[in-house]
């Protein structure tokens, strides 16, 4: 049979990747490519030899395409899914999921009510080093789950992208606690406090820093410390990596550690070892095993990993823990 075609909605730095490793993947091909920038999208077409559509809603739709990715901005997510849902067209959206709740739900129940398979795109699933914690944890190796460590930093300098138009929870958060729900389940109870100042002594109006205490339903509790309030030549792209204690062991990710070192005329200078790495001319790592997982998907030979539901419940704790840190109480769930 032919191969599936994807359409990629929104080109910024995750859209132009997701094409890419489309483009690149035998499994499904780049048909459909879709921005407002006409420019950028024109030149991305181009590239991969898609078809350029400026309408978004145009895409979702578009009668030739069998999947579509959305990667626009999050407080955009909602409609587009909605179009290539009612299409029937297999979905992945990144993260987060959506900007609110009800936007979030709003999503998965329907595409859940027309059975259309829905990934939720958290690349940390498909990082080996954090599905190997889950192996562990799934093959008994530990013992049961008893606590859960996690701390996602990164610098002032993620404002000269983002210019304030997102926040801790959304851009960071839904990154720890998908994991921490996918370690030990379903979280209970979320408290927390924040701290601000050093953001928006650059002019963007967010926070600094929270931290988190879980607890969750079987009877695990954990913490997470999330931010982006770090030095701007914080090595390792700031401070990042997730403990799991079990009763009978403990498993580690230090993913500032990458065995590899970079030092030019001005210091030293990261690289992408994991998530998205150029090899002998095209792109692999934990992107790359998600865009395959995702065309497996398409194909109806898998079924998400990371379904709307997971994506939803890491908005949810997101969200809650802002709550918490904003009365001062702890958030039941």
């Amino acid at each position: 049979m032919s191969n599936p075609k994807i359409a990629v909605i929104g080109l910024g730095f995750m859209g132009a990747k997701w094409s890419r490793l489309i483009a690149e993947n035998g499994l499904i091909d780049l048909a459909v490519v879709s921005d407002l920038r006409t420019d950028v999208g024109e030149q991305l077409a181009s590239a991969y030899e898609a078809e350029f559509c400026p309408d978004p809603m145009e895409a979702a739709g578009h009668p030739d395409v069998d999947g579509v990715v959305v990667c626009t901005p999050e407080h955009l997510h909602v409609e587009i899914a909605m179009t290539a849902i009612e299409s029937g067209k297999a979905l992945a959206v990144e993260k987060p999921i959506a900007h609110t709740l009800e936007a979030a739900e709003r999503m998965t129940d329907r595409a859940e009510e027309a059975g259309v398979p829905l990934l939720a795109g958290h690349v940390l699933r498909f990082e080996p080093r954090y599905a190997a914690i889950r192996n562990a944890i799934d093959a008994g190796e530990i013992g049961e789950v008893q606590a859960v460590r996690s701390e996602r930093i990164g610098l002032v300098a993620d404002q000269e992208i983002l210019r304030g138009r997102t926040s801790i929870a959304l851009y960071y958060g839904v990154h720890e606690f998908d994991i921490a729900r996918w370690y030990a389940g379903d979280v209970a109870t979320v408290a927390a406090a924040r701290s601000s100042g050093v953001v928006r002594s650059q002019g963007y109006d967010v926070e600094d820093l929270y931290s988190a205490v879980l607890t969750f339903r079987s009877g695990a509790h954990g913490t997470a410390m999330i931010g982006w309030s770090l030095p701007p030549k914080t090595p390792g792209y700031g401070l990042a990596g997730f403990t799991v204690i079990g009763d009978s062991g403990v498993l580690q990710v230090r993913q500032g550690t990458t065995g590899f070192m970079k030092v030019l005329g001005d210091g030293p200078s990261d690289a992408d070892i994991y998530y998205s790495p150029e090899v002998h001319g095209s792109l692999y790592g934990a992107l790359g095993i998600e865009v395959d997982h995702f065309a497996r998907v398409v194909r109806g030979e898998a079924d998400p990993v990371c379904t709307g539901s997971d994506g939803t419940e890491a908005l949810r704790l997101s969200l809650a823990m802002e709550e918490a840190a904003r009365t001062g109480e702890a958030v039941k769930l």
